[in-house]
């Protein structure tokens, strides 16, 4: 947090790559805020969920409050974004849990244990949930205030260039997998060949065949343009990423009461609204796009393909239960919950939204 007093203001103003009208805007407010962002500002995440956002919050302050982004990881690598609020380096900032290997054991790893053969249609009242019979699980936020968490939709599935219709098809196909390595153990249990690189390289490497297929969201065939290569998803739900809000907790403790309020107004559920409007809608959009532009086509596997793969994953399911346990928590017992939880906030693949618009699409 920066409080701007008269010295500071033509310093402001004068910041390299300040527009004119956003330094003005700045030099009026009592809190310029700094926002540690891991995206670039052509984002869609960052244009429909996280500016509306802030345009709230800075609306409700009547202009007292300002945040000043930083994208690109401009303060920290997403891995340290955490850190660098507790510290005071940002301000706020938002970032994906699973960056962050073994600093939130409960939250990178929380949909590990859910079948493959589900669509997460509500995600964070998902995550919500399990918070609520694990309380436990927010010690991971020891340090900062958590303004909200938010997760994705659907999840990460495959995308492939030739048809995979059957898990028999699944055997020897090179599958790059994006997420850690019970992820990877995941996508190899259906008889794949795993391979790890970074999402930059996934197009040309498609295009190329040194890869038969990878692990996607709908939005990335689109806003990637991978949907030129990937012709095909055959909805295996290998992860989904959640995401976190935090701010640093002195300067929250440090601004007067009624700013406090404001921020509190926009945080928890309005937060989460916002993001859960994103994740319902974006999505979905690209997803008609690549079916109706693209050329795109999902193949949905049977009942009991999605159990086998089920089965083969129960190792995965066990070693999240040990890692969980490892770091205090009840792993088995959390495992028990998620499966009696996963039914209220996922569908089966045949009667999810997804299928849904691709049938009125007149898919099969």
């Amino acid at each position: 947090m920066r409080k701007l007093i008269p010295c500071l203001l033509a310093a402001l103003i004068c910041l390299p790559g300040m527009a004119a009208p956003e330094a003005a805007r700045a030099a009026d407010a009592e809190y310029v805020l700094s926002l540690n962002l891991p995206i670039p500002p052509i984002h869609n995440r960052w244009n429909h969920a996280l500016k509306p956002w802030i345009a709230e919050l800075e609306k409700r302050s009547g202009g007292r409050i300002r945040v000043e982004p930083y994208f690109a990881e401009a303060l920290s690598k997403e891995a340290e974004a955490f850190e660098s609020v507790k510290i005071g380096v940002a301000d706020m900032a938002e970032f994906s849990f699973d960056v962050a290997v073994g600093q939130f054991p409960f939250h990178e790893r929380v949909f590990t244990t859910v079948s493959p053969g589900v669509s997460m249609e509500d995600p964070t009242s998902f995550v919500l949930a399990i918070q609520d019979s694990f309380p436990e699980v927010k010690r991971e936020f020891e340090g900062v205030k958590v303004l909200f968490v938010h997760a994705q939709t659907i999840g990460m599935v495959i995308g492939s260039k030739e048809p995979i219709r059957t898990l028999e098809d699944f055997k020897g196909r090179k599958i790059n997998v994006l997420g850690d390595y019970q992820v990877a153990r995941k996508v190899g249990a259906l008889g794949a060949s795993v391979v790890s690189m970074p999402l930059a390289d996934v197009f040309t490497s498609m295009q190329q065949g040194v890869i038969d297929a990878a692990t996607v969201d709908y939005d990335l065939l689109v806003s990637r343009r991978l949907g030129d290569v990937i012709k095909h998803i055959t909805p295996v739900q290998t992860t989904c990423f959640v995401f976190c809000v935090v701010m640093n907790q002195d300067v929250y403790d440090s601004m007067p009461e009624d700013l406090r309020q404001v921020i509190d107004s926009v945080s928890g559920e309005y937060g989460r609204r916002v993001f859960s409007d994103f994740w319902n809608t974006l999505p979905y959009q690209s997803l008609d796009v690549w079916l109706n532009e693209m050329g795109g086509e999902l193949h949905v596997l049977t009942d009991a393909e999605y159990a086998e793969i089920d089965r083969r994953v129960e190792p995965v399911t066990a070693e999240w239960a040990e890692i969980t346990g490892r770091a205090g928590y009840p792993g088995e017992a959390m495992a028990a919950r998620i499966r009696e939880l996963v039914p209220t906030y996922a569908r089966p693949w045949k009667d999810s939204r997804s299928m849904e618009i691709f049938t009125q699409r007149g898919g099969r």
